[in-house]
Parts: C-alpha cells; structure tokens; sequence
C-alpha cells in the first residue's frame, strides 16, 4: 500500500468483482418458488418414505405442474393491471403520471415473477426427468 491511500479513502480501496457465491446466490433469490417447491417435495418424500425413482419423479413432476399453474396465474392478474394502468385519466388528490409509473412497475414485477415461476417449473420438469432417467 502506497504512503497516500489510507484504509479510510474508498478509492485507494480495490474494487473486487462479483464471485461465483454472489452470482449463485443472486440466481437462488431469482428462483425462490422453485427452491420452496424443491424443499417441500424433497421433505415430504423422506417423510412418507420414497424409494423409487418413479415416485420422486412423480412428485417432482407435480409440483412443477403447481409451478407452472401459478406463474399462469400471476402473468393472467398482471395483463388486467396494466391495462388498468393505461386507462388513468383522474386520480384524487395526486399525480396521474407518478400512479401511472407506479401501476407499471407494479404490473412489471408481477410479470417479471410468471416468467421466473414458468422457468422454475420447467427446471423442476428436468429435474423430474433427471431423477426418472437415473
């Protein structure tokens, strides 16, 4: 370390990149439905006592296909808000273009969650055809 940079000045500091670890973990916050859904039919098949293959396969396969009907769910609800969103003409007491932003982004998020919850559930359809396959 150079006489001028002190632990205290930010920029003498060095600027690390995200590892592997964050970009897991950021990936896993992604798919949270898909690790609940995973942990819940792991837990329940030790509980009832799988022991063959087709029965976690099955498992698995449905609760992709409860997966997959709440990513239909949540992308069905978010088309109703957005064209709400596009139709503010008045609002009482406030800003129609901030309430209009914050519909969007609203009806974004909700959008953003369906398309995650579809890709979980089909990655919990390839797990279920991985755990058939072995």
């Amino acid at each position: 370390m150079s006489a001028d940079s002190s632990p205290d000045n930010p920029s003498g500091k060095r600027i690390t990149q995200p590892g592997c670890v964050v970009w897991i973990f950021h990936l896993l916050r992604m798919f949270w439905l898909t690790e609940l859904v995973l942990l819940i039919v792991v837990l329940y098949g030790l509980c009832v006592g799988w022991s063959t293959p087709r029965q976690w396969s099955d498992g698995l396969f449905f609760g992709a296909s409860a997966q997959i009907m709440v990513a239909g769910i949540m992308l069905l609800g978010s088309r109703g808000e957005a064209l709400d969103a596009s139709s503010t003409r008045y609002v009482d007491h406030g800003n129609i273009t901030e309430t209009f932003r914050l519909l969007s982004s609203e009806s974004l998020r909700k959008k953003k969650f369906g398309v995650m919850a579809f890709l979980g559930g089909l990655l919990t359809m390839l797990i279920a055809g991985f755990a058939l396959w072995v």
